[in-house]
């Protein structure tokens, strides 16, 4: 056989090995995209049944609640409605708008899912007498309401460790609209591709040849929603290719809504405040304060035109770029007979963004929501909460917590020139025993050392409440019109300098009775009646008053000399003024996850009573008297009388100035000092008082209601003797005390009379 020959046989055998060597590598590669596609299946499926993303926790406010009698100005209520975004109309035909009436207030109350469930848009009128909500009917049948809820505020987010903000929304709830115009406009084969499209990928290729750059994109919703989920956004070849293995394996295993419904969660809409808005539900809110179902279809526009680029299309920022995006958006609305010709006449003529802000919350709260972090991470909540995200109900009153950072910020420096001193405020709704706000430093944005929670300073008169209270459990023999002693006192302590309790002005007044001596303050008769008590029963006292740091067992304890934060005291006032009943003071009421479902309700099932309803009323007799005529007067002179109740106290060399005040709602409680604990020249009455007293002027008053209890009676004491009288004397001091058979023939004197012979025949 010649060569020739032979080379012409030998040709094909390296056809043949090349196409069994491709065939064998096709196998392998085919063997390896299979088990690779298999393991996407398993581990894409897994994933995206359970842990699609991280959502936050939610905080919100509490919900005003508008009911006949209720103590609320007009102001505040059109106020309420602006911070929740509410349109002013002339007419009110739409949620979320309102209009004030000759009598009051018309409003559209958007639907909410509330702590307790969800509630439909309901049209409402409010009707005011003065201060206070006359009638609320309902619109427009006039059906007269007990009661209507507002939507509560959202205060900000709390998070596992993510920084993307969203709040998960069922597809339901996503109005139909939006979820045509993004088909439209992301992916218009959406349901008849398999995840990936040929078709649009063949598309996006000659739109970008023609114009020799990256101008449209292939990817479909399924392909965009995985990039955002697990893969990076560089652009290699190898980056798509996974892009669209996995987008076939998620299209195979869950339905379209199911995708759809993940896509409109997960979707990037921009920054608020360094935190990452994912999701319609939450974008709604940031550039229109709105819930999604609301969106008009000029705003559902903008929020499509957003998706593509949400750095380049922020209407914050970029109005004009974003309003010629939403406007070419509109025009493919209205190509497509989505909208309108009237619709989309109106929608182009709208503004980009309206009257919000831009911002999910204007200012942030540091002080409060450290109470909730705190108290979060107390409850038993499951271990996967951002699975489903959390929606966190409060205490929170936003007007409350607008009067106290501007009285405290406003009156500090007309109280004092130095700049180093510091305040903090609680309010306390003790009806609901709840914190309703919270502020801790001087600037109320500070964020750090928490004042009102951490402050741990000697609270001086504070105190003698509680030995009173102790005093008239204790004793049934002893009352508001019963002596105490007002003169010199030492006590003798082994090992140290004898100690001698002086009165604020440094006199003494002698015999006087238990009401003038606990309204003026005096400190010597609350020592003498202290020591009486026992230190040891003013302790526990106070501990089933919530306190639970160490309480130091020494006779200073009987002027204060026990470090308490605001809060603290908050606490304990709040108890006096439920007729002597504790219950923790708490900044969280409820908490669901996203869907609605109630993961914590809070519950009154530890309520203590410290004192009795006879013994507190005493007490709170008395402190209605501090702000009457003693040393809280200034706030009678502002407010009227019989309205509030009080209590200043002061610490020694004038380092501590604190005042409670509380109403038939509120406690307000008030802190002034250094950090470096140096005098501050200010007593409670001088320093701190002044600050309750703006936050009063700023918030409307619900007068005290001191409720007489059973075996209470208004009855005369003499006012040197401090012994029972008849009522009808002339010098009879009228206080309440234990009902008492007095005798017959008992005198204005205090002393048993004879009678005549005339006197006892007749």
């Amino acid at each position: 056989m010649s060569k020739k020959q032979s080379a012409k046989q030998q040709k094909p055998s390296w056809w043949r090995r090349a196409i069994v060597l491709s065939l064998k590598l096709a196998l392998i590669g085919l063997i390896v995209l299979v088990g690779y596609v298999i393991y996407l299946d398993a581990t894409l499926t897994d994933r995206f049944s359970s842990n699609r993303y991280q959502a936050p926790a939610l905080i919100y406010g509490r919900s005003l609640v508008v009911e006949p009698q209720a103590s609320l100005t007009r102001a505040t209520l059109i106020h309420e409605l602006k911070q929740l975004n509410y349109a002013a109309v002339q007419r009110v035909d739409d949620t979320g708008q309102y209009r004030v009436t000759q009598f009051g207030v018309e409003f559209y109350r958007r639907p909410f899912d509330f702590a307790t469930g969800p509630q439909m848009a309901q049209r409402v009128q409010v009707n005011f007498a003065g201060d206070q909500v006359q009638s609320v009917q309902s619109l427009p049948d006039g059906r007269a309401l007990n009661r209507i809820q507002l939507e509560p505020p959202y205060l900000g987010r709390l998070s596992g460790g993510s920084q993307e903000d969203r709040l998960l929304i069922g597809l339901e709830r996503v109005p139909s609209l939006l979820i045509e115009t993004l088909i439209l406009v992301e992916d218009r084969d959406f349901y008849h591709h398999a995840g990936v499209s040929v078709t649009a990928i063949a598309r996006a290729a000659l739109a970008n040849l023609s114009a020799m750059r990256t101008v449209q994109g292939g990817s479909t919703l399924t392909q965009q929603l995985i990039k955002n989920l697990y893969l990076t956004r560089d652009r290699s070849l190898w980056r798509k290719a996974n892009e669209a293995l996995m987008a076939l394996v998620i299209d195979y295993r869950f339905s379209k809504n199911e995708i759809l419904e993940t896509y409109l969660n997960e979707v990037y809409f921009g920054q608020d405040r360094g935190s990452a808005i994912h999701g319609v539900g939450l974008a709604s809110r940031l550039y229109f304060g709105k819930q999604v179902e609301e969106l008009e279809p000029a705003e559902i526009a903008l929020l499509v035109g957003i998706v593509k680029g949400p750095s380049y299309y922020d209407p914050r920022r970029y109005p004009e770029r974003a309003q010629e995006r939403r406007d070419l958006i509109l025009q493919l609305m209205l190509a497509q007979n989505l909208i309108s010709q009237k619709q989309y006449v109106a929608a182009v003529e709208a503004p980009v963004m309206g009257s919000t802000s831009g911002r999910l919350v204007s200012d942030n709260m540091p002080h409060f929501m450290e109470l909730v972090k705190f108290e979060l991470g107390q409850m038993r909540l499951p271990e996967n909460w951002q699975q489903d995200g959390l929606r966190v109900f409060t205490y929170f009153d936003p007007a409350m917590q607008r009067a106290a950072e501007s009285a405290l910020t406003g009156e500090l420096p007309k109280i004092s020139q130095d700049a180093e001193l510091q305040g903090a405020v609680v309010v306390a709704n003790h009806q609901q025993a709840g914190v309703t706000a919270v502020v801790g430093d001087r600037n109320p944005r500070q964020v750090g050392f928490n004042r009102a929670v951490a402050a741990m300073r000697p609270v001086g008169s504070l105190i003698k409440p509680l030995i009173y209270a102790e005093a008239f459990e204790a004793n049934n023999e002893y009352e508001l019109g019963s002596l105490v002693v007002d003169e010199p006192l030492t006590l003798e302590q082994p090992g140290q300098v004898a100690w001698q309790p002086q009165n604020f002005d440094k006199k003494y007044k002698g015999p006087m009775l238990a009401y003038d001596a606990l309204a003026q303050s005096r400190n010597v008769p609350a020592v003498r009646l202290g020591l009486h008590v026992g230190i040891d029963r003013l302790a526990a006292v106070l501990q089933q008053s919530g306190v639970d740091t160490p309480i130091p067992e020494v006779p200073a304890v009987t002027l204060g000399a026990v470090a308490l934060s605001p809060v603290n005291i908050a606490e304990i006032y709040s108890m006096l003024a439920q007729q002597g009943t504790y219950r923790p003071l708490r900044s969280i009421r409820a908490v669901t996850n996203h869907q609605g479902l109630t993961l914590y309700q809070r519950e009154f099932k530890t309520d203590v009573e410290v004192f009795s309803k006879s013994a507190a009323y005493l007490v709170n007799f008395g402190l209605r008297g501090v702000i009457n005529e003693g040393t809280g007067s200034r706030l009678a002179d502002r407010f009227g009388i019989n309205k509030l109740a009080g209590k200043s106290g002061t610490t020694n060399d004038y380092r501590d100035s604190w005042f409670v005040a509380y109403d038939n709602q509120h406690v307000f409680t008030v802190w002034l000092g250094r950090d470096d604990n140096q005098p501050v020249q200010l007593t409670g009455s001088s320093g701190a008082l002044r600050v309750v007293e703006q936050v009063l002027q700023r918030t409307p008053i619900a007068p005290l209601q001191l409720h007489q209890p059973v075996g209470i009676e208004a009855a005369g004491f003499h006012p040197n003797k401090g012994v029972r009288i008849p009522v009808d004397c002339r010098n009879s001091r009228l206080l309440p005390a234990r009902e008492k058979q007095l005798p017959e023939n008992l005198g204005c004197s205090g002393d048993i009379e004879e009678k005549s012979w005339w006197q006892r025949l007749f």
